[in-house]
């Protein structure tokens, strides 16, 4: 039955809200992992609907939505207009509309879609979830003035995914749209543009990156060093989906003993993605360069997945939105090019959760806020605070206060907290002394 895909709120996305439609940023082949509107029929018989999504790249967390059917028909806008976007744990959104496919598959069952050749796959980062992946055909995706229509595109679900999010997944847009592309995002006034590749030259001032393509994935050449003063060439995935600064993959991370170059690390749940929760230890880099740009101290994950995107060999990590959101970022996806502008006005350090909580948001309005870990030897270990716990108020503001956005970047600065707490049926109240714990 016709129905309603997103987030039926207020915001900037209009109609919908989520992780959803996540894209996968890069020009490949073989994309392998992945993060509407009325029910009234348009004239031309197509179900119209308004999907929020993040554009550009989820490769490490999410399958791809479509595969990258080159004989795909499409039509293409040549103006470079300005479309907004939201931020969200360091990850544009963005306004896209489709006619009739979607690829989560919950809002394709809202929507009535037919489904074939259901497989259970292995997918993105996590400890191992095999999740029901089918096709579904005979769809027309509209973006920004372009539209595409592939063969088919994958369904499967991504409730999983969505506590991780605060918001609900509705899909991702695959890297055969985008590959026909410049694609630039302008995090600090929350626009994009799809630029005509014909129209397109980087300015003189920017650093231009090389990249290649692995299976779907965009890669550039990096090189980090090391609080004791190790030089590391690597090869690291250029991912939107991802919020964190940079992760550094197991194999990398076993092979090159950077564990042992760490005064400090903070181990625990680092997130989650296709495959389920994941978990790492958290340190700094004494620096981290990609092209030309060099960024110091920054933050990095250490991944410790032994399955999945982030136990792989091919690539040595992935650099996020924490990374990416202090430049405006082209990805030139005919050219095989990152272009990389670095804003003026820049935070003055990078900085990563200071309470020892990871949290996640649950119920039909997301505002449910539940710890899901609780790292030791942290302020909220010291307070008390257990997996499971309700967060029910913070300094005494409850409600839409507690959306999970907010609250991660509350715990990012150092600070006192007074935290109501719900532990079965008990209500806690719980001092928070937040400090920076890498």
């Amino acid at each position: 039955m016709p129905g309603r895909c997103g987030w039926p709120g207020t915001r900037s996305r209009s109609h919908c809200s989520s992780h959803s439609w996540p894209t996968k940023g890069t020009a490949g082949r073989n994309s392998r992992t992945g993060s509407s509107g009325s029910g009234s029929r348009s004239a031309d018989g197509g179900l119209p609907m308004t999907i929020a999504a993040r554009l550009l790249t989820a490769a490490s967390l999410l399958l791809t939505a479509a595969s990258g059917h080159r004989d795909a028909a499409s039509s293409r806008s040549h103006e470079a207009r300005p479309y907004p976007f939201e931020i969200a744990s360091n990850k544009p959104f963005v306004q896209v509309c489709a006619e009739g496919s979607v690829i989560a598959k919950e809002c394709a069952d809202r929507l009535g879609l037919e489904r074939r050749d259901e497989t259970q796959q292995h997918l993105g980062a996590g400890a191992g979830v095999a999740v029901g992946v089918a096709t579904t055909s005979g769809v027309t995706l509209s973006v920004a003035g372009d539209t595409l229509r592939a063969p088919e595109f994958r369904v499967f679900t991504l409730a999983h995914v969505a506590p991780y999010e605060g918001r609900r997944v509705d899909g991702l847009l695959g890297d055969d749209f985008l590959s026909r592309h410049v694609v630039e995002i302008d995090y600090a006034h929350r626009g994009f543009r799809l630029i005509d590749p014909g129209h397109y030259a980087p300015d003189p001032r920017a650093v231009v990156v090389p990249i290649t393509f692995d299976h779907g994935l965009a890669v550039a050449s990096g090189a980090i060093t090391t609080p004791d003063g190790a030089a590391l060439d690597c090869r690291l995935v250029i991912d939107t989906g991802v919020r964190a600064t940079v992760i550094l993959f197991h194999p990398f991370v076993v092979e090159r003993r950077l564990l042992a170059s760490q005064p400090t690390l903070l181990a625990g749940t680092i997130g989650g993605g296709a495959g389920g929760e994941t978990i790492g230890d958290i340190g700094r880099l004494a620096s981290l360069r990609i092209g030309g740009m060099s960024f110091d101290r920054p933050t990095a994950i250490f991944s410790r997945d032994t399955v999945g995107v982030f136990a792989g060999h091919d690539q040595d990590g992935i650099i996020g939105g924490e990374l990416l959101r202090r430049c405006k970022v082209t990805f030139d996806y005919p050219h095989q090019l990152l272009i990389l502008e670095l804003y003026a006005a820049q935070p003055a350090a990078f900085e990563y959760d200071m309470s020892g909580l990871f949290l996640v948001a649950r119920g039909d309005d997301f505002q449910e806020l539940v710890i899901q870990s609780v790292a030791a030897g942290t302020p909220a270990a010291d307070a008390g605070l257990k997996r499971g716990d309700r967060i029910v108020a913070i300094d005494g503001r409850g409600g839409a206060a507690l959306a999970l956005e907010p609250v991660r970047e509350l715990f990012r600065k150092p600070g006192v907290h007074r935290l109501d707490v719900a532990r079965g049926g008990e209500r806690l109240s719980v001092r928070l002394t937040t400090r920076r714990l890498v």
